[in-house]
């Protein structure tokens, strides 16, 4: 809690991080949509994972994401990406689209 009395001032420091979000389409091997695939973005730093889950539409939203290397997966199996690499050039809002292998 902040204390401000009528006349003053409290400065108060907020470290803002960068935060990008990666969506896109997961797609069968025909190319369809996959509904309720679950997709994770590990992070290599951290180990910590981040998940989302697709609509009907195949569409997913990974938010949160830091700069780091993140490994893919949906559904527990690595997709046709290696990795996803978030650096301080990246743009915050990246699109990938996942196609489930065969």
């Amino acid at each position: 809690a902040v204390k401000v009395r009528a006349g003053s001032y409290t400065k108060l420091d907020i470290p803002f991080k960068p935060s990008y979000t990666a969506i896109g389409t997961v797609t069968d091997s025909q190319g369809k949509p996959v509904a309720g695939a679950r997709v994770e973005a590990i992070s290599r730093k951290s180990k910590r994972p981040i998940l989302s889950v697709t609509n009907s539409a195949g569409v997913y939203f990974l938010e949160g994401l830091a700069q780091d290397t993140y490994s893919l997966s949906v559904n527990g199996r690595t997709v046709n990406l290696e990795s996803l690499k978030i650096t301080a050039d990246s743009d915050p809002l990246q699109e990938i689209n996942l196609k489930l292998p065969e």
